[in-house]
């Protein structure tokens, strides 16, 4: 500090022009100091996995594409272990030695930081400095002021001086991470990714095939259950989620039935998959009776301007495919299927001019058929 101007004792008034003035500087330490802030995240999860079929009749050996969706979400996140840690530096800049006798460091309002500098007192030569550590545990992470406070004293005096330096306490994100990731499986179709806690929710679908099931003497009951977890990545932990089918397989004797649309879809020309079994008994290449068309090409013929021919077939075959795939046919059924190969088939081509009489009872019989493909009489029907 400037102690002030002195004149000379034989001078009185103003000062003259002065050729020597006189400064005394106080000499101090320099503090200054760092605030990091640290916590820890931990994210709860959960997962719901569902399917777009209950309950299924299935005949012997078919098999049905059951679409699931498996959806992983996070529920909710603690944070905790909030802290702040960071140095406090003492730089003497000054041609003084002086001699670090305390440092402390404290977060507002009156939180005490565990301080570590090593053995103190500690002498500070000129052009020196000292490097301490703090560190504190906050109980949330509000944002607060830091403050490190250094007494020290000259190596020669006794007068002790204070400095300070000061740092916010601000949190960002968390800096540690526990469980912000999930590897999802499902136990029938194996892994199906992962997902951070940035991309829940999320949704994975798949297709699962049910089946086949061989029938027995009487009806069959079966449960198709799987499974999906997710595992998180820190801690291990584990949830789950199943979603069971109910499958029932009519007895032997008796099976069930499918639409003309089931067996038109499910040749080796596809689209749907697997191809039916069934199918080998016939051969969607064989000719169809007097058509000069295979029974394939029959099927997707579609019946223009009300053709009894086209009508009859569609249902003929799909009854004719049931019954050789072990469906019961009741006597109504087989009597359909005998006129149309007896009195319709082996007489016609689609061309021939039917007149109203044999039109009438060629949709007759195609109606009879159509029910037992559509389980409205026999058996039932099978799902598709």
């Amino acid at each position: 500090s400037d102690t002030g101007l002195h004149a000379p004792p034989n001078q009185k008034g103003a000062i003259p022009n002065v050729s020597h003035v006189t400064f005394c500087f106080q000499y101090r330490l320099k503090v200054s100091k760092t605030a990091e802030t640290h916590y820890t995240r931990q994210y709860f999860w959960e997962i719901q996995k569902t399917g777009d079929q209950t309950a299924l009749t299935l005949s012997d050996g078919q098999v049905f594409p059951v679409n699931y969706q498996v959806r992983v979400e996070v529920t909710g996140y603690e944070e905790r272990d909030f802290a702040v840690s960071g140095t406090i530096t003492i730089e003497n800049n000054t041609p003084i030695t002086f001699v670090v006798q305390s440092v402390s460091d404290v977060v507002t309002p009156d939180i005490a930081a565990s301080v570590n500098c090593g053995a103190l007192p500690h002498t500070l030569a000129p052009g020196g400095s000292l490097t301490c550590t703090y560190s504190a545990n906050l109980p949330d992470k509000t944002n607060r002021t830091n403050t490190a406070t250094v007494n020290y004293v000259r190596q020669d005096q006794d007068w002790v001086r204070t400095a300070s330096a000061t740092a916010p306490v601000t949190f960002g994100d968390p800096t540690t991470l526990v469980d912000n990731q999930v590897n999802v499986t499902d136990d029938r179709y194996g892994p199906l990714g992962t997902v951070s806690a940035g991309e829940a929710p999320k949704t994975f679908t798949y297709t699962l095939e049910v089946g086949p099931y061989a029938c027995q003497a009487q009806d069959m009951y079966h449960a198709f259950t799987n499974t999906a977890t997710l595992t998180t990545n820190t801690t291990g932990a584990v949830r789950s989620s199943s979603w069971t089918v109910t499958v029932r397989v009519p007895a032997c004797p008796t099976g069930c039935t499918l639409t003309q649309g089931y067996w038109k879809t499910h040749t080796k020309y596809g689209p749907a998959k697997p191809r039916d079994a069934t199918w080998d008994l016939i051969g969607e290449n064989t000719t169809f009776f007097l058509s000069n068309q295979s029974y394939y090409r029959v099927l997707w013929t579609p019946p223009s301007g009300g053709n009894p021919y086209y009508q009859l077939a569609h249902q003929y075959i799909a009854a004719k495919l049931n019954v050789l795939k072990g469906a019961y046919a009741p006597p109504e059924v087989q009597a359909a299927i005998a006129w149309a190969e007896n009195q319709f088939f082996n007489l016609y081509p689609p061309s021939y001019n039917f007149g109203k009489s044999l039109t009438s009872q060629a949709r007759y019989y195609a109606g009879i058929l159509g029910q037992y493909n559509e389980g409205k009489i026999g058996p039932g029907h099978c799902s598709e």
